[in-house]
């Protein structure tokens, strides 16, 4: 199959739907992946956990490819697992890849999300985190956009979010570009929740 370029691999994620994106760039590996997904709950942890290493690899940068080939090593072994994607240079076309990947995992059960931080992407803006954050999972304990060019569009996405997830144990907003009373709104958070460290 010839190599795809990677603008095009993404445009085919969002354009003509997650699924059918991911067999255009996995061709039939994908969709034995997608066949043997009745096999049982294994079976179906390690095809929806595939579909968030294509995502990933479809991005095309450093840091997302190594965070797929991470997964791609411990899938087999791990009910849980991390997406640290620091300094990754996403942008909101690469979020809502990534966030239908996050909620394909979800919703398949598989692997538990557990620990997301998408830390120093000044690219990410606004658009790119309210797309995240409709895919967040109940299960994430620790959750990063610290200097991601944020404003309260991005801050109240959070806010609402974080307010509902119950095993949420960490949260890194600052170094973003919030009102005064989206600061507020974060502190308050911080002080309803005392098993809850927010730095805003």
């Amino acid at each position: 199959m010839p190599k795809k370029n990677t603008q095009w691999v993404r445009r085919e994620f969002l354009q003509n739907g997650f699924i059918a994106a991911l067999l255009l760039l996995a061709g039939p590996v994908a969709m034995l992946n997608k066949s043997s997904a009745t096999a049982g709950p294994a079976s179906d942890a390690r095809t929806t956990l595939s579909a968030l290493i294509e995502a990933l690899r479809s991005t095309g940068n450093a840091a997302c490819l190594a965070a797929a080939d991470r997964l791609t090593a411990t899938r087999a072994a791990n009910a849980e697992y991390n997406l640290h994607l620091r300094n990754a240079r996403l942008g909101p076309l690469d979020a809502e890849i990534i966030a239908g990947a996050m909620g394909e995992v979800h919703l398949h059960k598989g692997p538990v999300l557990r620990s997301l931080s998408m830390s120093y992407n000044p690219g990410l803006t606004d658009s790119g985190v309210v797309a995240l954050a409709r895919a967040f999972p109940p299960t994430l304990t620790e959750l990063g956009f610290v200097a991601c060019a944020l404003g309260d569009e991005g801050g109240e996405a959070l806010l609402l979010w974080s307010k509902e997830a119950a095993e949420l144990r960490m949260l890194c907003v600052e170094k973003n570009h919030f009102s005064a009373e989206m600061r507020r709104a974060f502190t308050a958070l911080a002080q309803e929740r005392a098993n809850l460290l927010v730095v805003v």
